[in-house]
């Protein structure tokens, strides 16, 4: 079957540019789908699925979105491409999408990527591409490949001829991948996992895997946790062992990763079984140390690595994590312990290490013990620190027996 490429582009800037993107694709056997996302001037060429398309879809004209204020245009015309998008998806039309555009246009078309599955290839061309970006409000929690098109993108030459081939060959290349997938028949665990914790789930990968579990781990960065809920709301997970709940606690200060009001709730909004660990809710992620607040630098910290400093939590502040982490897990509906390392919830909290503070652990204990519902959810508490191999297999032997009631765990292999 011939596939089909969507190439999103705003056809009045991008509309040579896009000819020319679009004759390459065909050229190596397969259709294009031309997607205008403009909403001002007039198209170089028409789109397939037009800009009035589009504006259709969002329950609006082309000249409403073209009197808003940039943003609100933005805003809107998203709103349309999503829904083209995803129906031209749904109804098999689509096989891959690709765009080249600028700022505005990179917001429009990852707004409409983000709508389609995981694993269907997604290809971004734009000089946002640097260092200097922040590419979350493009990226989100997909799987977006992002190429810097190194100049702007105007024109045909020398420069710009090169990346569109590059651009073309890899999205060529990734929608001939064949992505039909074998329906799984082992369980699976999604785990959270920082360099504070990899010693703690490395432990833990290995116990359960011997059981004949597949592990995929997740980076709590923000949007890794983001992602890890999602999945599990998708029902793709039969286990959560979240280890490192930090996004918690950036989340509540503000530190940079953190995570949103519905991080750890989707485990207990499906029933899943989960096993959650306070694991580096001791601190802070802050950024290079000599910008830290004056309170930050009075306070325990630790020079991670020339970016990143981590900030110890006050007895306050961890007991306010501890508070949020007893509330949403109040709310499970599902087999749920929450495990906690008396001796220490991250790498450096060990005693002569720069982040131990054994009465902040304290305090959060005592107030997470305070706040649990114990008909509803298990604590235990291991005397030992989260990096211990004793604390992973503990916490490996408790989650495979509420994924496994009748005690057969063994024999998933």
């Amino acid at each position: 079957m011939r596939k089909t490429i969507g190439l999103i582009a705003t056809l009045d800037t991008k509309g040579p540019e896009a000819e020319y993107v679009k004759d390459e694709i065909e050229k190596r056997g397969m259709s294009v789908l031309l997607i205008d996302s403009g909403t001002r001037g007039i198209p170089h060429v028409a789109g397939d699925a037009t800009r009035e398309m589009i504006a259709a879809a969002a329950d609006t004209t082309v000249d409403a979105i073209a009197a808003l204020g940039r943003g609100e245009a933005n805003e809107k015309s998203q709103v349309g491409l999503k829904k083209i998008v995803k129906e031209l998806y749904g109804s098999g039309k689509l096989h891959g999408v690709l765009s080249i555009g600028g700022g505005d246009g990179a917001l429009l078309a990852t707004a409409a990527m983000r709508v389609l599955p995981l694993g269907v290839p997604k290809m971004l061309v734009t000089p946002i591409a640097q260092g200097q970006e922040r590419f979350g409000p493009y990226v989100g929690k997909s799987d977006i490949t992002i190429m810097h098109s190194v100049i702007d993108i105007l024109g045909v030459n020398r420069i710009s001829r090169k990346i569109f081939d590059l651009a073309v060959g890899a999205i060529c290349g990734m929608v001939d991948v064949d992505l039909s997938f074998e329906q799984p028949t082992r369980k699976a665990v999604a785990v959270t996992m920082y360099g504070n914790t990899t010693p703690a789930v490395m432990a833990a990968k290995g116990l359960l895997e011997e059981l004949g579990i597949e592990v995929v781990t997740f980076h709590p960065n923000g949007t890794g946790g983001k992602a890890m809920e999602d999945l599990v709301e998708d029902g793709m997970f039969d286990g959560v062992l979240d280890m490192t709940t930090h996004e918690i606690t950036d989340h509540l200060f503000k530190g940079h990763h953190a995570g949103d009001a519905d991080r750890l709730t989707a485990a207990g909004k499906k029933g899943v079984p989960q096993l959650v660990v306070p694991g580096c809710v001791d601190f802070i992620l802050g950024g290079p140390i000599h910008t830290l607040p004056p309170e930050y630098k009075a306070r325990k910290t630790y020079f991670f690595n020339p970016a990143v400093t981590l900030v110890r939590t006050t007895a306050e502040e961890i007991v306010a994590v501890a508070n949020v982490m007893a509330e949403k897990l109040n709310k499970a509906t599902g087999p749920t312990t929450l495990m906690i390392p008396r001796r220490g919830f991250s790498m450096y909290a060990v005693p002569g290490g720069q982040m131990y503070d054994p009465d902040g652990d304290k305090a959060f204990i005592d107030a997470v013990r305070g706040k649990i519902d114990p008909g509803k959810v298990n604590v235990v508490i291991v005397d030992a620190h989260i990096n211990d191999p004793f604390f992973a297999a503990q916490a490996v032997e408790k989650l495979v027996g509420m994924m496994d009631p009748g005690g057969g765990g063994t024999t998933w292999k």
